[in-house]
């Protein structure tokens, strides 16, 4: 799971001593106060606003544009394809020929008794060939009802990808879209704190320009008024990054347009705690295209282990061929034909059979041991979905009302501050607890909502 930096937000509060007195020290009169710092600039007229995307808008997209999905269907297509390839062997052959030539024929006598000598190399003469035939294998004993049900079982298991590989997709899409609006909010963070922290050091300005406070405050003010505008760059860097990933994951392909999310959670977590481990876990057995996928290919091992050992029965065959072979000196010949039977039986090929049988029990054992290991982890990847969960809806909760005490907190110090009671030390403690507590709650909510969406990929619901 991603973690969120957090204390990149904290304002590094500068030092200062404390007021002389212990009096209170009135409030003067305020000057104006100075402009606030200025904001983002509005885009140009005629410029298009980038997309705001929803989550199912990103959905989509990604479903529609992703590589991955394409290549895992063009696969699929390919396994249909080999399945047809199989039943070839089930349906009969017909082959034409054709053949025209040309060429010179021996001296010979022309006629019985003759001393006239006909033909030689300089005379020529032309051939024809007009044939057909016909093959079909009657029965194999078993050989291409193996092939054909080893690759039906093959596309069925690649079919069954097609599921594991839009679930991916989905899952990768919604968590990078969380980051995203989790980057987002923490910019809203940062923001607050830099409006707030240029509105504190105004205040000390007017203090000191009133001599009511010591010129340090004015210093420490500065301090971290820049260190928050700091926080505030790294903070955009990072949505930055986000969204770029959120890119990635959709497999946006226009760079003329970059998205963009808005600063609110696309579907609020349960306000549950998830289903027992048990549920869980045979609702995930039933759902899970990973082990309809292995199931499949364990099948598909099987048969193609049957078809190797079948490689060495008899094969029963009919042929019928037909041929008509007229040349340029004589028209009249009929066309012949011919038809028959053919039972081959291939009493040592070489060892072929046998190392296709070697192959298909390491595919067998392979897919055995590859849909136990995700059996395993299984159960694992369930229980500790499920703890995060609990526990970080118990964190979500309490860093809620560590932001609704922070912010009570500094606004009581600003109070004081307006008065002449507090600090710039105060003001500096009560802002830093505010943006570190907001901060807290984000990375909170984006852990529990990122929980949720790992527990439905691990259930694939």
């Amino acid at each position: 799971m991603k973690s969120l930096p957090v204390m990149f937000l904290a304002v590094v509060a500068g030092t200062a001593s404390a007021q002389p007195g212990g009096q209170p020290v009135p409030a003067p009169p305020i000057p104006p106060a100075s402009p606030a710092p200025p904001g983002p600039a509005a885009p140009p007229a005629g410029a298009s606003a980038p997309e705001v995307l929803t989550l199912e808008r990103a959905i989509e997209i990604a479903m529609r544009q992703q590589p991955s999905l394409r290549q895992t269907k063009a696969q699929l297509e390919a396994a249909q394809g080999r399945v047809d390839q199989a039943r070839v062997i089930r349906s009969p052959t017909v082959t034409l020929n054709a053949t025209v030539a040309i060429g010179s024929t021996q001296s010979r006598a022309c006629t019985l008794g003759s001393t006239t000598t006909c033909g030689g190399f300089f005379d020529n003469t032309e051939s024809t060939n007009l044939g057909a035939q016909a093959n079909y294998r009657i029965y194999d004993f078993g050989l291409t009802d193996a092939n054909i049900h080893a690759a039906e079982l093959t596309a069925e298991a690649a079919g069954a990808a097609v599921g594991t590989t839009t679930l991916d997709i989905h899952n990768e899409v919604l968590v990078s879209y969380l980051e995203a609006v989790a980057r987002r909010r923490l910019v809203q963070v940062a923001e607050t704190t830099v409006s707030s922290e240029h509105a504190h050091l105004d205040q000390a300005r007017r203090f000191v320009a009133a001599q009511a406070k010591d010129p340090i405050e004015v210093a420490q003010a500065t301090s971290r008024d820049a260190n928050a505008k700091s926080a505030l760059a790294q903070a955009q860097s990072n949505e930055a990054i986000a969204l770029a990933n959120l890119r990635s994951a959709i497999g946006w392909v226009d760079p003329a347009n970059s998205p963009i999310v808005a600063a609110t959670w696309p579907t609020p977590p349960p306000d549950t705690d998830p289903p027992a481990l048990a549920v869980l876990v045979e609702t995930a057995r039933t759902h899970r295209p990973e082990i309809v996928q292995l199931d499949k290919e364990l099948l598909a091992a099987d048969a193609s282990l049957t078809a190797a050992y079948a490689e060495r029965r008899p094969v029963l065959s009919a042929t019928a061929s037909t041929q008509w072979s007229p040349d340029s000196g004589d028209w009249a010949p009929q066309p012949s034909w011919s038809a028959g039977l053919t039972l081959s039986w291939s009493l040592f090929d070489g060892g072929r059979s046998a190392a296709d049988a070697r192959v298909a029990r390491a595919n067998l054992a392979g897919a055995t041991a590859q849909r136990d290991a995700l059996l395993i982890s299984l159960t694992s990847q369930l229980d500790l979905s499920r703890s995060q969960i609990v526990a970080n809806r118990a964190n979500v909760a309490a860093s809620t009302e560590a932001v609704t005490a922070a912010r009570a907190q500094l606004q009581l110090a600003e109070a004081r501050y307006a008065q002449g009671l507090g600090s710039q030390i105060e003001l500096a403690d009560a802002q830093t607890a505010v943006t570190t507590a907001e901060g807290n709650l984000v990375q909170a909510e984006f852990q529990l909502a990122t929980a949720w969406a790992q527990l439905h990929r691990a259930t694939a619901q």
